[in-house]
């Protein structure tokens, strides 16, 4: 199911709202149960590095099909868009805590194997293996739970920004007097597909004293890309005049990702 904005935000403030909710009812108990919080971490402020294992669904558009070819008088752009596979990757994060709530902006990074099914000149099915890295810059809202021991469960809600950028995979075309086509070659370059979506996150830090801390983090991305830019260095958006396949307007690129890590406080 393609990212819808409507949905977004519905479920965006539904968690927010259920947060929200805990933590009033950890205020009341505080106000009219004991005089002060007895909460395990009270503010925090920290940096953290993780290891990753990312991954574009190929169920969806980043199947290794999909292509889009721009129209023009001059120069005609053909991006082909990879699958890839899943592979491991690092990130770092900084964020700041308050109570059971923390805000965190991270960055994955990660290589990966990608694979394009085309058709060569005589029309026969061929597959090119080519590279690609996938990068993230994520903004996420985290919600703590069982706060007042070292071993604390939350869930996570935040938007992200990806890139994924594949190496030869998009071809320029001039035009052929000689067949009054543009089919003659100019060379093959580096296409990045873009675009944003959602994180939902499940996850479990573990506090070990003097500042330091062990995270795991699943997180399901529903992203939306909405276009490339290779070779020619024109935006090509995935709609149904340069992408016949695709009747949306955009590229799903959802996937389900993993990363272990730690984080060291700063200030706490």
């Amino acid at each position: 199911m393609r990212l819808n904005r409507f949905a977004f935000l519905a479920t965006l403030f539904s968690i927010l709202w259920l947060g929200a909710s805990f933590s009033w009812a950890d205020d009341d108990i505080e106000t009219y149960g004991a005089p002060e919080s007895h909460d395990y971490i009270q503010h925090r402020t920290y940096i953290g590095i993780f290891g990753t294992s990312a991954d574009i669904d190929s169920n969806n558009d980043f199947n290794g099909y999909e292509t889009l070819t721009s129209g023009g008088y001059s120069n005609i752009e053909q991006d082909f868009v990879p699958t890839i596979n899943r592979n491991f990757g690092f990130g770092g994060m900084v964020g700041h805590r308050e109570g059971p709530w923390a805000a965190e902006l991270s960055y994955w990074y990660s290589n990966h194997t990608g694979t394009i099914y085309a058709t060569d000149e005589s029309g026969n099915p061929t597959t090119v293996i080519t590279t690609a890295t996938y990068t993230t810059i994520n903004l996420d809202l985290k919600r703590y739970f069982l706060t007042t021991i070292p071993t604390q469960p939350f869930i996570d809600l935040g938007m992200n920004f990806a890139f994924l950028s594949s190496h030869n995979t998009s071809n320029l075309w001039g035009y052929d007097p000689n067949t009054q086509q543009f089919d003659y070659f100019l060379g093959a370059g580096d296409q990045t597909d873009s675009g944003l979506g959602m994180n939902l996150g499940l996850g479990m830090e573990i506090y070990l004293g003097n500042g330091f801390s062990l995270i795991g983090e699943v997180i399901q991305r529903y992203t939306t890309c909405a276009g490339s830019s290779g070779a020619g260095k024109i935006d090509l958006t995935p709609t149904p005049l340069n992408d016949p396949n695709n009747l949306t307007g955009s590229l799903e690129g959802n996937g389900l990702n993993f990363c272990v890590g730690a984080t060291v406080g700063i200030d706490q």
